[in-house]
């Protein structure tokens, strides 16, 4: 981090005020980065709102099946403009709540700030703080700098916060979107784009024995563990898929070792249930979001991971991390489950991060064969694969078992950890996306 950077945050004058809601891990994540990255001698007010009307919204819409299939409808059908701006007037029409919590923060500080810096990294709480900005500001006598982060690499027409000072997302393609939708709005709200803020953590390196371990993990004639974390979602979609591809991969072979990090809620009981007391299963699980989070970071730190099994969320953004660091595990995406899911896809495609969809298609063939390659098949494939972070699975647990075995037996997984360990991602202006986004944020969001 710049010293200006450093300078700006440690301001006496300065209040830095980090947001959070009742609203899943994603937006958490990103929470998360961007405290792990300050400076220590930076405190910043974590403000958790407890707004009852944000919870309701992420238990219709996220966790709720029925829910969860409108609302993605409404988000990319027809009505989806119109269906926004339902959304976003219900939000910035129940403010009290929100309110409250920041006149209190503001009434209890004994030594007043000059400017006040608030993060936001869910739609709900951004609308809601956007729409009591200015009545905030006339009350303290301060200067507020709202700075929202899109947590996807998405276009919703939801994520344009009117009234915010600074609207960040992860790529130029998504900025163009919300720039035209912006016109149409006759509105403007500064748009930037900066790498996606991936907590500074997993991009700490590994040392020569870790990665020795990696590498060990991953050869096909080792007899070590081979160690696979399973992130599960806060919607928790999918458990029934995992919990039979953990049972399925340990069949092939009792190398498979898995660190499953879930929520525990009415609606995980029966997936921990199912994996309790199983001695190839390490059960990471906590009641709220928030730990979640930290455990799966603790997870990164304590174990060397070769494998992850997850959704397309913003777990996709670790493909930007080189595999010697400790978040630069093989990703390995199940099905993308609505419009922003396949939009993360999309980023990982553009930037040469997995494999064209013609291309998987391939080798899930291949691996359904059971055959060997022949030569020349085997060295162009390897050739291609030291390329990719990642690659999609059979949305078949069956078929998905047998295509992770085989892209270990054929030294694909081996390839892409080798390829990639200090793998440079570059934008369409050559610009580079790595594992800084979090200092770039700061750099940022203090400059204004």
């Amino acid at each position: 981090m710049k010293k200006i950077t450093i300078d700006r945050l440690t301001d006496r004058q300065l209040l830095l005020v980090l947001t959070y809601a009742p609203a899943g891990l994603g937006h958490l994540r990103v929470t998360d980065a961007l405290y792990t990255g300050l400076p220590e001698t930076v405190n910043p007010v974590v403000l958790g709102s407890q707004d009852k009307s944000i919870q309701f919204i992420h238990r219709i819409v996220s966790i709720n099946p029925i829910g969860r299939s409108i609302f993605q409808w409404l988000e990319t059908g027809p009505f989806s403009l119109p269906a926004s701006r339902v959304l976003r007037n219900l939000l910035r029409m129940n403010t009290s709540v929100v309110y409250k919590e920041m006149s209190e923060e503001l009434n209890e500080r004994l030594d007043p700030p000059e400017r006040i810096l608030v993060v936001c990294t869910h739609f709900s709480l951004a609308h809601k703080l956007a729409a009591i900005k200015e009545r905030l500001q006339a009350q303290a006598g301060v200067r507020i700098v709202l700075a929202v982060f899109v947590t996807d690499d998405t276009f919703k027409p939801i994520w344009y916060i009117d009234g915010a000072d600074l609207l960040v997302v992860p790529s130029r393609l998504i900025k163009k979107k919300y720039v035209a939708y912006g016109r149409r709005l006759a509105k403007k709200v500064r748009i930037e784009v900066i790498p996606y803020p991936l907590n500074p953590n997993l991009g700490k390196k590994l040392g020569s024995v870790q990665m020795a371990d990696k590498a060990h993990q991953l050869d096909a004639k080792s007899k070590g563990r081979i160690h696979v974390s399973i992130p599960i979602s806060g919607a928790a979609v999918g458990t029934e898929y995992f919990s039979r591809l953990i049972a399925l991969l340990r069949q092939k072979s009792e190398r498979f070792f898995f660190h499953v990090v879930t929520k525990d809620a009415p609606f995980t009981s029966n997936f921990i249930s199912q994996l309790r007391g199983k001695s190839w299963v390490d059960l990471c699980v906590a009641k709220k979001d928030r730990e979640v989070v930290d455990l799966y970071d603790d997870l990164l730190e304590k174990h060397t991971i070769s494998l992850e099994v997850t959704k397309p969320s913003e777990q996709a953004f670790k493909g930007l991390i080189g595999t010697r660091a400790r978040g630069g595990v093989i990703l390995l995406f199940s099905q993308p489950v609505g419009s922003q899911e396949s939009d993360n896809m999309d980023f990982l495609l553009r930037h040469s991060l997995i494999p064209s969809k013609e291309t998987n298609a391939h080798l899930w063939k291949l691996a359904g064969k059971h055959d060997r390659l022949p030569p020349v098949l085997r060295s162009k494939l390897l050739r291609e694969s030291r390329r990719w972070r990642g690659v999609r699975i059979p949305g078949d647990p069956q078929a998905a078992s047998d295509f992770i075995w085989w892209m270990i037996t054929s030294g694909v997984f081996t390839q892409m950890l080798e390829g990639n360990v200090n793998r440079k991602v570059i934008d369409s202006k050559s610009r580079i996306l790595g594992s800084d986004g979090v200092a770039e944020f700061w750099e940022l969001a203090t400059s204004i």
